[in-house]
């Protein structure tokens, strides 16, 4: 099938999201779109017949991402301790073909296909339409993937870069990266970024700034920082710069001209610190190769529908090809 309409869904750390995908040309209309915290639910399974249930949706196909390991018969949600049977699944749903892949290859599949209000220019550059891109952020984990553009169209790479090493450059960051180190052992992109490890990160920033600890939500940080206190100031802008470094780097490992996209809800509540001149240079500053990444753009992708575009169309590379 190359057009149609297809249940597509979005099984991340945090929430579970389905929707129709109406696939009509090169582009995807989505509608019946249904978000729910995945905390809600015991099992995927019992997400998905909420969504059956409320939505009675029509479908030919199905296509999920899901925030786990895919390749085999199961699918394993670490973060939300679900384990999810494909085959089962397919079944319940009925279909031929179901289409499983990791959450960030739906989401770093959507950024080609996204314009207008979907995406948020952080810097400006003039990417080259053959070239490859590096699309990366923090949400509940740090998600990364790579798009290269081949004839048979987009081919995404994903992999486990959002736990490559933290590299501090500051004094504080030195400072943070040694009292984590302490107690976790090895401390990651994703321990300093990402919602997993923000209680680890907040605290040992606060006690190295010499300031009292307090049991600060995510969104009271990003409210403290807005007001200009500086220790939620410091940790919102530590947090970009190492969300800066991460995608500088894939952008070098990708030889990204096709562009950057940053990922994920905290990338979204990072924006204004994203864009200050401390985290852009982590990005553009690369000693020999800065000639190299000086013309690279990078966006902010804004949708929270992106996984669901991605995933139709990994349905429609799929099927068209034959292989993702």
């Amino acid at each position: 099938m190359k057009d149609g309409t297809l249940l597509v869904g979005d099984a991340g750390g945090t929430n579970v999201r389905f929707a129709l995908a109406r696939l009509t040309g090169g582009r995807v209309a989505l509608s019946d779109i249904w978000k729910r915290p995945g905390k809600d639910f015991k099992t995927f399974e019992a997400a998905l017949d909420a969504y059956l249930k409320e939505t009675g949706p029509d479908y030919a196909g199905a296509s999920f991402g899901f925030a786990g390991v895919t390749g085999g018969p199961f699918v394993e949600l670490l973060n939300r301790g679900w384990n999810v049977d494909l085959a089962a699944v397919k079944a319940r749903l009925g279909v031929d073909r179901l289409v499983a892949v990791n959450d960030f290859i739906a989401m770093a599949r959507s950024a080609p296909e996204l314009t207008g209000s979907e995406l948020r220019s952080i810097s400006k550059g003039e990417a080259d339409p053959r070239g490859s891109c590096a699309i990366g952020g923090p949400g509940t984990g740090f998600g990364v993937g790579l798009l290269r553009r081949i004839a048979a169209g987009w081919v995404v790479i994903g992999g486990e870069g959002g736990h490559q090493a933290f590299t501090p450059e500051t004094d504080i960051e030195w400072k943070l990266a040694e009292r984590l180190r302490r107690k976790l052992g090895y401390v990651s992109n994703e321990v300093v970024t990402a919602g997993m490890g923000f209680e680890d990160t907040r605290d040992a920033l606060f006690e190295v700034m010499g300031v009292k600890p307090r049991p600060l939500t995510q969104a009271e940080v990003i409210d403290a920082a807005s007001a200009g206190d500086a220790a939620a100031l410091e940790f919102c802008r530590l947090r970009a710069r190492a969300v800066m470094t991460s995608i500088g780097n894939m952008a070098l490992v990708a030889n990204a001209t096709g562009g950057v996209f940053i990922a994920g809800g905290v990338s979204q509540r990072l924006e204004p610190w994203l864009k200050e001149r401390s985290a852009l240079d982590r990005f553009y500053k690369r000693g020999a190769r800065e000639d190299l990444m000086k013309p690279i753009p990078i966006n902010l992708i804004a949708s929270e529908a992106a996984p669901l575009i991605g995933s139709a169309h990994l349905w429609r590379d799929e099927q068209t090809r034959g292989w993702l």
